[in-house]
């Protein structure tokens, strides 16, 4: 009798065991997503983001909540999410320099190759040089010649020690022929901020979050980088070039990137590709992206995937041809 009773008990658990839904196939989500940014208040990423969360919150069905872990020229918050539960609760707002080039600078506590996946890029951008406009020069020819004469005592500020902002700002001094003190930021927001107070001389950033300060004649934007003109901005089309300017070489296309822990089931890593692609397609997010002078540029999770590897070898020689003398 006793062992008839333990093999229904048995086959009972078995049962319930088989019915249970398991962590991969539960309802997702169902409760809200962290979307973590490794820099600062103020910046691109975080404009973008606080737009985007209030939209694909409704295509998913929970909140997505911004959380900011500046530091470590990225790496602070890029190591918070690599080290997260992979249950797609847990996403990093990034770009390509966090990506693919700041790991290779210093020694970090993940392989980002191997420790995340590509969910969507959702456009990508080219950054100003750009000043307060009551500095003692009106362009880039300007700025250069006061450089050369005052060599060392030009504060340039940047996001972080090999990020968007500071490789172009590399290349450019480099090209220049100029010395300035270079000044390191926990992200564009910090950035940006630091030459508004006039803290820092000259700095780099994008066009959407300068965009309000040209407006108010507060700055003097000093070259686009790359060869490229933003032809079809109202506030920026007619900003020269590095490449016009006789500065070749000089620029950083920032990937806007979503990213996920590698280890995220493939039914949530899928459903949230989905979602981003739904996203691009918006009404109200492509108002959104209009509204702050942005374009969508979507790539979808597998394919950004397929560039990852060949943009980190690129990286590679970029670093190395950086760092060496001259």
């Amino acid at each position: 009798m006793k062992k008839r009773f333990f093999v229904i008990l048995a086959a009972l658990a078995l049962v319930v065991a088989l019915g249970a839904p398991s962590v991969s196939t539960a309802a997702y989500p169902d409760r809200p997503i962290t979307l973590v940014l490794p820099v600062g208040a103020g910046g691109s990423h975080d404009l973008h983001a606080r737009g985007i969360t209030s939209i694909i919150a409704d295509i998913l069905g929970q909140p997505m909540v911004v959380k900011l872990v500046p530091g470590g020229a990225g790496m602070k918050g890029t190591g918070f999410v690599a080290k997260a539960k992979p249950d797609g609760y847990t996403l990093l707002f990034t770009h390509n320099g966090f990506d693919q080039l700041v790991p290779q600078t210093r020694k970090v506590p993940f392989d980002t190759l191997r420790d995340f996946s590509a969910v969507a890029k959702i456009n990508h951008g080219q950054p100003v040089f750009f000043s307060l406009a009551n500095r003692p020069w009106k362009n880039m020819k300007e700025f250069v010649a006061y450089a050369k004469k005052n060599p060392g005592k030009v504060n340039w500020g940047h996001s972080g020690v090999w990020g968007a902002g500071h490789v172009p700002s590399m290349q450019f001094v480099r090209a220049a022929g100029i010395k300035v003190n270079f000044i390191p930021h926990k992200g564009g927001g910090p950035a940006l901020r630091a030459v508004l107070s006039g803290q820092d001389d000259v700095g780099i950033a994008f066009p959407t979050q300068l965009r309000p300060h040209k407006k108010a004649g507060k700055v003097t934007v000093l070259a686009l980088t790359g060869d490229m003109r933003l032809s079809k901005d109202p506030d920026f089309k007619e900003v020269p070039t590095t490449t016009e300017l006789g500065y070749k070489g000089v620029g950083f296309t920032m990937d806007r990137i979503f990213m996920a822990p590698s280890k995220t089931p493939a039914d949530r890593l899928k459903k949230l590709r989905d979602a981003f692609e739904k996203l691009t397609k918006n009404k109200s997010f492509k108002r959104f992206m209009r509204s702050i002078g942005e374009n969508v540029v979507f790539v979808s999770g597998a394919n950004y995937e397929k560039t990852r590897k060949p943009n980190f070898d690129g990286y590679t020689q970029l670093i190395k041809a950086m760092t060496m003398k001259k």
